[in-house]
């Protein structure tokens, strides 16, 4: 949650008075002043409503204290490198505070034939600073180079061939394999839709009655 240090900074940062944020969020300039103040409680709606007011003035919130203006909302990654840069993006995103990476319309052989080396070295890191991954593959797809329990398998039919998606920090990165390009799209509203709809499939997946066919990377 925000916090009233946050809030006051972030306020700094957009030149905005104390009505401004409050005509943002829909909430009055008194309860807006309690907050700072620390006075009285405030609910968890109404810091929601703070927190996405500055979000659409493209302030983020960093840890406990931290604020800062949010840098590019939407990246764009080419070519032959693009994979072992969005694991790079990935990487210094969780690297401080660890955490999970959501993985949809995963096609592992791919990945790995393609960056042998990058993809093993990336999730020894990964390993090092305790960032984990949940992955969901085609249904009947047992090529794994990570344990087996990280992996559940999408029904053929819901299975997206050739897009992956990636959730992780406030990000979602969409892989659109053909045309060799990946989007990264740095939003907390975007990342929150899409976790909930991962959460949804995980839950209703398969789980595959397979070993790892690859070795462990750890």
């Amino acid at each position: 949650m925000i916090t009233k240090e946050q809030c006051r900074a972030g306020r700094g940062l957009l030149g905005w008075t104390q009505q401004d944020l409050a005509d943002a969020a829909g909430m009055s300039k008194t309860a807006i002043n309690n907050f700072e103040r620390g006075t009285n409680d405030v609910r968890a709606e109404s810091l929601e409503s703070i927190r996405l007011a500055f979000e659409r003035s493209d302030i983020e919130f960093v840890g406990d204290y931290g604020v800062q203006r949010r840098r590019d909302t939407v990246k764009v990654l080419k070519g032959a490198d693009a994979l072992p840069l969005l694991w790079d993006d990935i990487f210094e995103t969780m690297k401080a505070a660890g955490g999970e990476v959501l993985i949809t319309n995963l096609d592992e052989r791919r990945s790995h034939e393609s960056h042998p080396d990058k993809l093993l070295a990336h999730l020894s890191r990964m390993k090092a600073h305790n960032i984990t991954e949940r992955l969901l593959a085609c249904e009947g797809d047992a090529y794994f180079v990570q344990p087996a329990e990280y992996y559940r398998w999408l029904p053929r039919d819901v299975f997206r061939a050739g897009m992956s998606s990636f959730i992780y920090g406030d990000k979602v990165a969409l892989q659109l394999w053909q045309e060799a390009m990946i989007i990264v799209v740095n939003s907390r509203s975007a990342h929150d839709a899409e976790k909930q709809r991962f959460e949804y499939l995980w839950t209703n997946a398969i789980i595959p009655p397979y070993e790892s066919s690859q070795k462990d990377a750890g």
